[in-house]
């Protein structure tokens, strides 16, 4: 059957038809309601960070990292819970919906048949979960600690990314397509998340320390709690537009530049199911469905930058076997690798600039 690479996200081997398709519409109609929800937030003023930081997630992304203690396997952060918190979890939701749709039909970054399991397991459920534990830990907003801020975002991160990665096992097996017993491909898959949830937790603790400090209102802080408006650390707070600014410079340095020094083992996903070794199965999946085989190659020849690299047959062709470059080496400075991921961000910027834009005419026309 044929396997195109996929970066980081389920791939449609992982699922049957009927399960895919169920997946897809239930996703389908959660981001609906989403979007429905997340209008009233656009009075608020919150929503045109909606597209900064969805690109600043889609860049950040492309870092995969070497998870310690676990040589082989790599994580990268995904996002749903630093958006939850800035955005609210039905704005967060949305944003997940546009980044992981960006990365499915521009780079063939996860299955097209997997999109609705990608949207669930990455979006709905760290942003629901997440940003539950995330306010029940915290506490009134307006008053919370540092401490308790930064305790309460990285356990949501732990809780809600490993929340996430668990239904993939879920999935596969009730496609009929995994290998290996559930529980061993289960305790595999909570085993390497809780290292990238830890990870993530810093990652997501870093951003919020720093709005903390420049934009405290922007995670629902009282600027006055924190500061005194005549006290130095008021009058030195940078504008909205400024920290906007530099939240998006740092996600096209994180897609241009920094993806050059991005680990190159394995997702923590594809090694569970790929690179693991599973003693009771020679293979952890097996799917032998001409459909999802029909879709893997209608994606690898309509995908404009498959894997995030230079194409290497005209759009409406398959590529030829062993013509794509690898990408083994470390550093990996690679021209169309940054092409990608700019590209990449400042399509997740329009479209989510797009979104909030209309949400705020609804919102103001009702």
């Amino acid at each position: 059957m044929f396997a195109p690479p996929l970066a980081m996200h389920m791939a449609n081997e992982l699922l049957s038809v009927p399960v895919a398709g169920i997946m897809l519409a239930l996703a389908a109609a959660v981001v609906a309601i989403a979007a429905r929800l997340a209008r009233p937030a656009a009075a608020g003023g919150h929503l045109p960070l909606m597209g900064v930081m969805g690109a600043f997630v889609f860049a950040a992304q492309m870092i995969n990292f070497t998870l310690p203690g676990m040589p082989g396997a790599s994580g990268h952060l995904g996002g749903g819970v630093l958006l939850a918190i800035l955005l609210g979890p039905a704005a967060g939701i949305v944003a997940m919906a546009a980044i992981l749709i960006v990365q499915c039909l521009l780079f063939q970054d996860g299955g097209l048949l997997a999109l609705g399991c990608n949207v669930i397991n990455l979006g709905v459920i760290p942003c629901l979960l997440g940003s539950w534990l995330y306010r029940v830990l915290l506490g009134p907003a307006t008053s919370a600690a540092a401490w308790r801020q930064y305790l309460a975002a990285w356990v949501a991160c732990v809780i809600g990314v490993t929340a996430g990665a668990a239904m993939v096992p879920v999935e596969a097996a009730f496609s009929g397509v995994l290998q290996a017993p559930l529980s061993q491909f289960l305790g595999v898959m909570v085993g390497v998340h809780l290292v990238i949830g830890l990870c993530e937790g810093a990652v997501t603790f870093s951003v919020v320390a720093y709005l903390r400090r420049v934009r405290p209102e922007l995670l629902g802080l009282d600027p006055l709690d924190l500061a005194p408006t005549d006290s130095p650390a008021a009058a030195h707070r940078p504008g909205y537009g400024v920290v906007t600014v530099s939240l998006l410079v740092t996600a096209v340095l994180l897609a241009g530049v920094v993806c050059w020094f991005a680990s190159t083992w394995p997702d923590g996903l594809e090694w569970s199911y790929l690179e693991h070794r599973y003693a009771a199965a020679e293979k952890a999946v097996y799917n032998e469905s001409p459909l999802v085989a029909a879709v893997d190659r209608w994606q690898s020849q309509w995908s404009p930058m498959t894997d995030y690299t230079r194409r290497e047959a005209p759009l409406g062709q398959l590529p030829i076997a062993g013509t794509i470059e690898s990408t083994a080496a470390w550093p990996n400075f690679d021209g169309w690798r940054s092409v990608a991921g700019v590209l990449g961000t400042m399509v997740t910027l329009g479209i989510l600039y797009g979104v909030s834009r209309r949400m705020q005419r609804t919102t103001q026309s009702v």
